[in-house]
């Protein structure tokens, strides 16, 4: 019995490619270093050096910096006198009001909800396991992180800034607010967010900490009484 209790489970042993599926066997890997997947290059497992602390402070600092972000006016421009600005949010209530309900609602899902739920997500599940208390919850929010990775596009919302600023560079006289600086910070943070998230370590953590609390749980010592 404490050989087979010893002798580490399948879930160790292998590693599961989420592109194509492909299973390969689970190795030690240096910080600096990764493994990728043979068949279709996708990179499984990258080692970060006190990955949940960065996550968990990341997620704070782009939770602190959202609401003036997304809120305060970016550019302020001067054509001819006409002087005018937006922020983020005002962008997608004017795509509304003047009848681009998609882009609108584009704009709101893909630069505002989706970045603010993933800093949500990333600072519960980061806080979880900083203060091994991770559980099924903790597994739920993670996978529905992994979701809706693709759909945050503040790169997006910036190139589209950036161009703006290109177009009008000789037409108007353009002034760079609060927000603007706040949205290129809060676009950095989820940058790095995303470089310093290590998600084999946190799956593993994840596995860990619940299986160690399913098996200090009393239904688990009863079944084990009754098996003995």
């Amino acid at each position: 019995m404490k050989d087979k209790a010893k002798r580490p489970s399948d879930r160790d042993k292998l590693i599961l490619c989420p592109d194509c599926d492909l299973a390969i066997k689970n190795v030690q890997v240096e910080e600096g270093k990764r493994v990728l997947c043979p068949r279709c290059g996708r990179n499984l497992i990258s080692p970060v050096s006190n990955t949940v602390e960065k996550t968990l402070a990341l997620s704070i600092a782009g939770l602190l910096l959202f609401i003036p972000a997304i809120f305060l006016p970016l550019l302020d421009f001067d054509v001819i006198g006409l002087e005018s600005s937006g922020s983020i949010w005002d962008s997608a209530i004017a795509l509304v009001n003047s009848g681009f309900y998609f882009s609108g609602i584009a704009v709101f899902v893909t630069s505002i909800f989706v970045p603010l739920i993933k800093l949500l997500i990333l600072l519960q599940v980061s806080f979880q396991l900083y203060i091994s208390r991770a559980g099924a919850l903790t597994i739920y929010l993670f996978r529905t992180y992994k979701h809706l990775d693709e759909w945050g596009m503040l790169e997006v919302y910036m190139i589209s800034v950036l161009v703006t600023i290109i177009k009008m560079l000789h037409m108007a006289r353009i002034q760079y607010d609060t927000g603007f600086i706040c949205f290129i910070l809060l676009l950095i943070i989820t940058i790095f967010s995303s470089l310093f998230l290590d998600e084999h370590f946190f799956w593993k953590e994840i596995y860990k900490i619940t299986a160690n609390k399913a098996k200090s749980s009393p239904s688990f010592s009863q079944a084990k009484r009754q098996e003995s």
